[in-house]
């Protein structure tokens, strides 16, 4: 609660009818003294004696009188705070937390009379600091001129021994003084409860929220201490109330429902069990309705993890529940109320699994959403326990805010770290230094990671690991993974499935063990959120994700150059399985853009028979992948009938291109080919031998722009490889792999889908078919070529180069205007060649050269020579160049660089060749 010293918020004298003065009508004499010591030093007082009254709008009538004031006074006495004062107080709490700006917040002033104690505040209340006063004699100087300044006022003299951080676990009741942040909620959802005369009674409040936003909390420590103190009253009429649990349903929720029975009457346990199982549906509301001791009392029934009626309890079980709970609520004359909570990815299956709560909910209940937890909120989770304990959190709140800002499981982060800084404290301060060592927040966490997979069997910990590794989105390079959402439906499938796939889930996302376990709070590593209206994911429902992207990330490299990941034990399970999600990724993007297809052209979109092998075990059940792999599958069946049919005719023509995934007129080549027939080859243009400068003061990675000096002409490619010519490769017998066109057409277009392995394949045969030595070309060779004798970005349309290509038609990127821009590859040569004669330099396809990747150009080489490992080389990563059909004209540019796994494919992936002169050749 963001309460400042004193002498921080001074504000302008206060303006007429500027103090609202709360008081008990025993304490009648001291609030009329109060009132003139106020009004003698020149300040306005609201007391509302006679003026409101007990009646339809009498709490709309203190909204209002509240609302006015620029001060909130409220005298404590013996009664302490109860009714009138309670509404009242409620009014002017929610006018302290609802603003944002400290500067538009409500001062308030406790007042305590006589014998009254600062313990005799609610939780709320207590925060502020109270000024004791005898009730006969003058008031301080101090408060009247904090009064009159409107000055904010913490409580300097709150204590507390120990930890004032609750770890994983949730805030009890008996815990209500540490729990902060979430006071606007508390009271926002304490105002939901009616049933007043005239209005649409509610007396189910359910609260539902993100796994980690939170929810048990706000029951435990935020609306129970104050329902107990008679804060309902305002709302029902009812100041008397008696608590009946928390309880969580687990396996059996009527047992645990005659548990907190007997507990808050103090009867036998079997006594109450034999009684509701006794009396039918109405069971409970007799039970209850003989317990009622008056008209001004009421029971409350808190349920915690309602979620755990479809997870645990089995259907008769939830049946009996469902009928006793809605019974007690149907009827008028039952004075039960009830507050719950229950995860949002929950919500749905009330419909079929509790059909007597749903008629209710559609009654006199209120479903009610717990925001996730805001930066100012989070700042108070850190520090208002901080300040009650005496500790110094300045090292660290701001660093702990900027981590889980905007993450769903913030707060079961924040809490388990602060736990654990505070174990380690140094003196009364909490270390930024630990934290940083700890690895943060997920650092923290992923230290009791391990534990959790250890209560695991064998078979369950392997399929932990690969759900969270699900969740990964693999980065080739090992440099930043990051976190990648998937339903909860495919995560519950990649956990085992039905029942025990769904009980896997839970345990990740913390939920308790069936058995109750060990732990006072399960870890929690992922979340279950239901999708934004802006984030609506295809299909919808409930999402899983990592509860935090540190535990995927490395702190940085050790001396050796290795990785020191937060959490070991996931990290070393992605390295293993990196090619998998190379596939996995593949297989996803396949499957995408096969469902936008329409038409025939979705058959062309299938898998081959060599991808089919590569994707086994990748599909989870009844995802969009696994649809695409079963179209591909009957599709390749077919096609296998198909051509054992025509074995006769075709032969081993037929058997050779199905085995390559190659088109059938591959085939046909072949035999050509095998007739004496010459394979087509690329087109080779000669470039002279000279100059240029090399690089780009626009990019990091393109720097230093140095010299470099050709001495001898070379031979490259007028246009990128073809697919006509990469499959006379493959007919000739020179290339084994047939890369897919995704359904644009083969012919003159360029190349995709080739990683740069493939490309040395190709090229070996392209060696031997010229008898010339061909390769791909150094970075320092494309560039020169692509400049063409000119210093421009894109040396188009003419010799004079040109540096902006953007919407003109000179290239197909994603936004140079062609026809082709973000839609496909457009055939080679179709727009016009820079001065040298070389088509396509810039867009359509990124093109392999021979370079390894460097982070800039320090050290590169001054001959135009292949750049291997020289300088801290990187050969795991290939450099690309030209830009390619989806990207934007900045990725063209003569200069840019990128890089990219060399055994990676995709459909932006080409290359050119370039081959030595004829005297140079073998």
């Amino acid at each position: 609660m963001p309460i400042r010293p004193d002498h921080a918020g001074a504000r302008p004298p206060a303006t007429p009818c500027d103090v609202f003065l709360s008081y008990s009508r025993n304490d009648l004499e001291a609030a009329a003294l109060l009132r003139a010591q106020l009004e003698h030093t020149g300040i306005t007082v609201f007391k509302d004696d006679q003026s409101v009254r007990e009646g339809d709008l009498w709490l709309e009538e203190i909204q209002a009188a509240v609302s006015g004031c620029g001060v909130f006074v409220v005298l404590v006495g013996r009664d302490g705070v109860q009714r009138w004062i309670g509404a009242e107080a409620q009014v002017a709490l929610i006018r302290y937390f609802a603003p944002h700006d400290d500067g538009d917040r409500l001062p308030i002033f406790p007042v305590l009379l006589g014998a009254a104690l600062p313990d005799s505040l609610p939780a709320f209340l207590r925060l502020f600091q109270a000024t004791p006063w005898n009730g006969t004699g003058p008031l301080s100087d101090r408060l009247l001129e904090q009064i009159r300044n409107r000055t904010l006022v913490a409580n300097q003299h709150l204590a507390f021994e120990g930890c004032p951080f609750v770890g994983l676990a949730a805030y009890r009741a008996d815990q209500a003084h540490l729990f902060f942040g979430r006071q606007k909620e508390t009271l926002d959802a304490l105002a939901c409860f009616e049933s007043r005369d005239g209005r649409a009674p509610v007396r189910w409040l359910e609260i539902n929220g993100n796994s980690g936003s939170g929810k048990s909390s706000l029951v435990n420590a935020g609306l129970l201490p104050l329902i107990e103190q008679g804060w309902l009253w305002p709302r029902t009429g009812l100041a008397h109330w008696r608590r009946i649990g928390p309880m969580m349903p687990g396996a059996h929720p009527v047992a645990m429902l005659a548990e907190v029975l007997a507990r808050a009457w103090q009867s036998e346990m079997a006594e109450v069990h034999a009684r509701l199982a006794a009396d039918g549906e109405a069971a409970l509301a007799f039970w209850l309705r003989g317990r009622k001791p008056d008209d001004q009392s009421a029971f409350l029934l808190a349920i915690d993890q309602f979620e755990e009626l479809f997870t645990f309890a089995d259907a008769e079980e939830r049946r009996r529940f469902d009928r006793l709970l809605a019974a007690a609520l149907e009827d008028p004359d039952c004075p039960l109320f009830v507050l719950s909570t229950v995860r949002s990815d929950f919500l749905d299956r009330f419909q079929d699994d509790l059909p007597r709560l749903v008629r209710v909910r559609n009654g006199p209940a209120k479903l009610w959403t717990l925001p996730q937890i805001g930066g100012a909120a989070l700042r108070e989770v850190i520090a208002g326990p901080a300040r009650l304990a005496g500790l110094d959190v300045s090292e660290i709140k701001e660093v702990i805010v900027g981590e889980v800002r905007d993450e769903p499981g913030a707060l079961p982060l924040v809490e388990n770290a602060l736990h654990r800084l505070w174990q380690q404290r140094q003196g009364n301060r909490l270390s930024g230094q630990v934290l940083t060592d700890e690895g943060g927040l997920a650092g923290i966490l992923s230290g009791s990671a391990d534990g959790l997979l250890v209560e695991l069997d064998a078979r369950e910990r392997e399929r932990a690991l690969d759900l969270l590794f699900r969740l990964v989105r693999v980065d080739p390079e090992a440099c930043r993974h990051t976190r990648r959402p998937i339903s909860l439906a495919e995560a519950v499938a990649v956990a085992g499935g039905g029942e025990q796939g769904r009980s896997l889930v839970a345990r990740l996302a913390g939920q308790r063990r069936r058995d109750g376990g060990t732990a006072e709070q399960p870890l929690r590593l992922i979340t279950i959120t239901e999708d934004s209206e802006k984030d609506k994911q295809p299909g919808g429902g409930p999402r899983i994700n990592l509860i935090h992207e540190t535990l995927i990330r490395s702190k940085g490299l050790d001396a050796a150059g290795k990785p020191q990941p937060y959490w070991p034990t996931l990290w070393a399970y992605i390295e293993k399985n990196t090619e998998r999600a190379a596939q996995r990724e593949r297989l996803r993007l396949l499957a995408r853009e096969w469902k936008d297809r329409t038409g025939l052209s979705r058959l062309f979109g299938l898998a081959g028979w060599s991808s089919l092998l590569g994707f086994r075990r990748l599909a989870a059940p009844g995802s969009l992948e696994q649809r695409y792999l079963r179209w591909s599958r009957a599709r390749a069946a077919v096609e296998a009938v198909a051509l054992a049919a025509a074995l006769g005719v075709i032969g081993e023509g037929v058997s050779w291109a199905m085995l390559r995934g190659a088109p059938f007129a591959v085939a046909e080549e072949r035999w050509a080919y095998g007739l004496g027939a010459k394979p087509p080859l690329p087109r080779l243009v000669d470039i002279p031998a000279g100059s240029f400068r090399m690089g780009s003061e626009k990019d990091d990675e393109s720097k230093p722009v140095h010299p470099v000096t050709f001495g001898q002409p070379f031979s490259i490619g007028a246009t990128e490889v073809t697919f006509r010519e990469w499959d006379a490769c493959l007919a000739d017998g020179g290339c084994n792999y047939c890369p897919a066109d995704q359904g644009w057409g083969r012919d003159t277009r360029p190349v995709i889908n080739v990683s740069w392995l493939d490309a040395q394949v190709y090229l070996a045969w392209l060696s031997r078919r010229m008898k010339r030595v061909c390769r791909l070309p150094s970075e320092a060779e494309w560039e020169y070529a692509a400049r063409a004798g000119t210093a421009s970005e894109f040396p188009l349309p003419a010799a004079s180069g040109n540096d902006d290509i953007k919407g003109k038609a000179l290239a197909n990127c994603a936004d140079c205007g062609s026809p082709w821009d973000l839609k496909q590859t457009a055939p080679v040569g179709q727009f016009a060649a820079n001065a040298w004669g070389l088509h396509d330099m810039h867009g359509n396809v990124f093109e392999w050269v021979e370079d390894c990747w460097h982070e800039n150009y320090a050290d590169a080489p001054d001959n135009g020579a292949t750049w291997r490992e020289e300088s801290g080389g990187n050969c795991s990563s290939r450099v690309l160049r030209g830009g390619s059909w989806y990207d934007k004209q900045d990725y063209a540019r003569s200069a840019t660089r990128d890089r990219y796994n060399p055994g990676y494919r995709y459909d932006g992936l080409g290359f050119r060749v370039l081959c030595s002169p004829p005297s140079a050749g073998h």
